[in-house]
């Protein structure tokens, strides 16, 4: 298993493989409901010791910049250098943002509020600039959902879309449950580190195989060795049996 702390941390945070699949994963939000005129500001809930993703992929947009108004209570990280924010970034964008909840830090001069403004400028492949808002707010409890999945509302997208998505749930679900219960099973033995660096890189991978992905290319995508995917997968089989 040594090559499994070479490889590092995972994606999802997940302690209870049993708990963590009875959770719905994924929350869909459509374009139009966080972004433009008819826009109403969409909450998203942070829970404690789960993280949030907020994924562009299926739309195709790129995140060019991101404001939280209140970082005293939620962290933010991407899967990509952004503008104002890294200092040697040369090619700015990301796809996916990471929300963390942490206990909370006095900041001085920063209000006491329950909620704050996420706010991310995207751009398209033609150039154009569009502007997202999201509440944020804590929870606690059994979290509701892991992934919120920014989704086109053209209906000839949607279409294009539906199709690999419910292959990728019927054909997929079994070794996505196989690779949670081994990313557990690596956690609870410290066989690899939680705030490693392919932390981020397995939660692209999960969400590439809720979209329809082969293992293969998901990974590809993800960077992720298909040795680690195997050997998650192996250690999943394993804690069933």
């Amino acid at each position: 298993m040594k090559n499994l702390l070479i490889c590092g941390a995972v994606a999802i945070t997940c302690f209870n493989p049993v708990n963590a699949i009875a959770v719905p994963v994924v929350r869909t939000i459509k374009q139009t409901q966080a972004s433009g005129e008819s826009a109403k500001l969409q909450t998203i809930n942070v829970w404690n010791g789960h993280g949030v993703i907020i994924s562009f992929y299926e739309v195709g947009e790129t995140i060019k910049r991101v404001w939280l108004d209140d970082p005293s209570q939620i962290l933010v990280d991407t899967d990509g250098c952004l503008e104002g924010i890294d200092q040697n970034c040369q090619n700015t964008g990301a796809g996916l943002i990471h929300l963390k909840r942490i206990k909370k830090v006095n900041v001085p001069g920063l209000p006491q509020t329950l909620t704050t403004l996420l706010t991310i400028i995207t751009q398209t492949s033609d150039g154009e600039r569009k502007a997202y808002s999201f509440r944020l707010t804590t929870s606690n409890g059994i979290p509701k959902y892991s992934q919120v999945v920014i989704k086109s509302d053209v209906a000839v997208e949607e279409k294009k879309v539906a199709i690999p998505q419910l292959q990728s749930l019927i054909t997929s679900s079994k070794t996505t449950r196989n690779i949670r219960n081994g990313i557990a099973v690596a956690i609870r033995k410290k066989w690899i580190n939680p705030k490693d660096e392919l932390h981020q890189r397995l939660e692209k991978f999960i969400i590439l195989l809720y979209m329809g992905d082969e293992i293969s290319t998901a990974a590809d995508k993800a960077s992720v060795s298909m040795e680690l995917v195997n050997k998650l997968i192996s250690l999943g089989n394993s804690s069933q049996t």
